[in-house]
């Protein structure tokens, strides 16, 4: 295949997939909006667990029991 075969292919898909592009534009904007309303929910989920986790667990006082000790995860001392 000459050279000049491939860049007429080449410039035939490219005009292809540009008049693609045109025609579903809008179909094409509410699918990517779509899945960036997702990523954004996700992401939401994902930081307020990670805040949750890192300033509403429990703080190092409440875990030191009577007399210095560690308190497990039943309330014994170790």
């Amino acid at each position: 295949m000459k050279t000049s075969t491939k860049w007429m292919i080449g410039i035939a898909a490219a005009l292809v997939l540009f008049f693609l592009l045109i025609f579903y534009s809008s179909e094409i904007y509410v699918w990517a909006m779509g899945k960036i309303t997702t990523l954004v929910i996700w992401a939401v989920i994902f930081l307020a667990g990670f805040l949750i986790g890192r300033f509403g667990g429990r703080r190092r006082s409440e875990k030191v029991g009577e007399g210095g000790h560690e308190k497990t995860a039943f309330g014994r001392r170790r």
